[in-house]
């Protein structure tokens, strides 16, 4: 079978595309065609050497996000089961596992990242990281799933969104943002994304600001912000009194200062968010089978031009990029 290989030196002009032994038949795995995969941040930093604490093995197959069909029988799986994965490798025994957070277990880590991915014609999954589709589900929403939708409901979850809320979205434009757009609309939540691009409106969005034009009055109960320090003050700014800031991203900075006095007197909550568990993911595979979320598509891409699709992902337009095998 076809695959990607990365190895040092990293940097996508040295992916190559190789023939290597398709999976063998392992306890407790089942083998899957890749169908479509994602080309997300994670992917991205992974191939240029950005990633490498935990990377394992090397030479490395990337890919953190797939939907497939299953080629081998499991327990529970069949083949011709439509499935997606779940994108966090975890041991099932530690304290984290057993209290419903896998996405902490000190023994896993991101599926790609740990472990190969999904850059290639087949894969082999533990059958506890496999979710079933229905027939009806839409291909790209389904591969969207696993990453941008579960981090993006992972984090609502976090904040306590409920009904009647308001919500500032810094980062809409990408996967995670038109997912929690959407999935807070569909909550009865109030939506206000931070964009430049005036299509976000499709995806729940009541109100449009630049990041320059959020009036200086405005306040949200949540704060979700994706993108890292540049937008903290901003972030702080905006929340209302007694409200949450969302933080999983850091796409522009580290580090950021912090007036523990508006922390304190304002009583505003501040709620670090990463990924999400198997519970969450089955629970937004429900919600997308009984709403109607869409994915905005920037562009797809076969999977075997993932050099091109790496040249795209670097023009940062907004929208999704889809591998297609």
């Amino acid at each position: 079978m076809k695959s990607f290989i990365i190895s040092p030196p990293f940097g996508k002009e040295n992916l190559k595309i190789e023939e290597i032994n398709a999976p063998l038949k392992e306890d407790g795995n089942v083998t899957v065609r890749v169908r479509k995969a994602g080309l997300n941040p994670i992917d991205y930093n992974l191939i240029n050497g950005r990633i490498l604490y935990n990377l394992a093995p090397i030479p490395h197959v990337p890919g953190s996000e797939i939907y497939g069909i299953v080629e081998t029988d499991g327990k529970y799986v069949k083949a011709g089961d439509r499935v997606i994965i779940y994108p966090r490798v975890f041991d099932g025994t530690c304290e984290y596992c057993l209290s419903g957070r896998e996405y902490l277990c000190p023994h896993g880590g991101i599926w790609g990242v740990v472990t190969n991915g999904g850059y290639s014609d087949f894969v082999s999954v533990p059958e506890k990281q496999l979710f079933k589709l229905n027939q009806q589900m839409d291909e790209d929403i389904a591969v969207s799933l696993p990453i941008g939708g579960l981090t993006a409901y992972h984090a609502l979850k976090r904040a306590g969104a409920a009904s009647g809320q308001s919500l500032l979205l810094y980062g809409a434009s990408g996967n995670t943002g038109t997912f929690a757009m959407q999935i807070a609309d569909s909550m009865g939540i109030e939506v206000y994304a931070i964009s430049r691009n005036s299509w976000v409106r499709e995806f729940g969005a009541s109100g449009i600001f630049t990041p320059d034009s959020v009036p200086g009055s405005f306040k949200a109960d949540i704060v979700i912000n994706s993108l890292g320090s540049s937008f903290w003050e901003d972030s702080v700014r905006h929340v209302a009194n007694g409200g949450s800031i969302v933080s999983f991203g850091v796409q522009t900075g580290r580090e950021s200062k912090l007036d523990i006095g508006d922390l304190y007197t304002r009583e505003i909550r501040i709620i670090g968010s990463t990924g999400g568990n198997r519970k969450e993911l089955m629970d937004l595979i429900r919600l997308s089978e009984r709403k109607s979320f869409k994915v905005k598509i920037a562009k797809k891409f076969s999977l075997y031009d993932l050099k091109a699709a790496m040249d795209f992902f670097e023009t940062k337009i907004g929208g999704r990029i889809i591998l297609e095998n």
